[in-house]
């Protein structure tokens, strides 16, 4: 028998958002490895962090594939272990941002901020399934029809896009993004500023 709760719309909508949000703190921690390549000659730091968030992301994206693949987060107990340190990381980079640099180069590192909201989701989800286990039957006794399904999954995934996208435009890859408006240019030259 699985360690997980039977199957319900409750449990399978958590499990989902469970590994949907590690995708999403997957693909910020892909960003935040290619903004900060982008400053590796002037900071030192910059690469062994690049480094960091790439793991971060592949270790992620893997715990997230095989999640949506068994139908269950895989490999609680280390996630639970590990993550509340991305989550240490991702908001002291916040702090460092807001209250470390003087003056006018103080801002809110939104990529940050958003992986940390995506890795406390995660956190919560994982918990929460694990903590069902000692309660046999809570979310639900019943298979979830097809519909039930479609709709947590639109749920999900349309939460973890509202907390990604925004953290995905600070990076160094969505300041440089061309503009939708600049797609449908009617002449076939470059977009004005862009290096594409």
């Amino acid at each position: 028998m699985s360690p997980w709760p039977r199957p319900g719309v409750l449990a399978e909508a958590v499990r989902i958002l469970a590994a949907f949000s590690g995708l999403g703190a997957a693909i910020l921690g892909f960003g935040t490895s290619a903004t900060l390549l982008t400053t590796a000659t002037t900071n030192p730091w910059a690469m062994a962090g690049s480094v960091a968030a790439g793991l971060w992301g592949a270790a992620l994206t893997v715990w997230a594939v095989q999640s949506l693949r068994t139908g269950a987060p895989v490999w609680a107990r280390p996630v639970l272990r590990v993550a509340p340190a991305g989550v240490f990381v991702h908001l002291a980079a916040v702090a460092a941002g807001i209250w470390w640099h003087g003056g006018s180069t103080r801002s809110l590192n939104g990529t940050a901020l958003s992986a940390a909201a995506l890795e406390l989701i995660l956190l919560g989800c994982v918990g929460w399934l694990a903590r069902q286990t000692s309660h046999p039957g809570r979310p639900g006794n019943y298979h979830p029809t097809a519909g039930r399904l479609l709709m947590a999954s639109f749920a999900a995934a349309l939460t973890v896009a509202a907390i990604t996208a925004p953290g995905l435009a600070a990076t160094a890859a969505g300041q440089h993004a061309v503009p939708h408006e600049e797609h449908h240019r009617t002449n076939n030259g470059p977009p004005a500023g862009h290096n594409h």
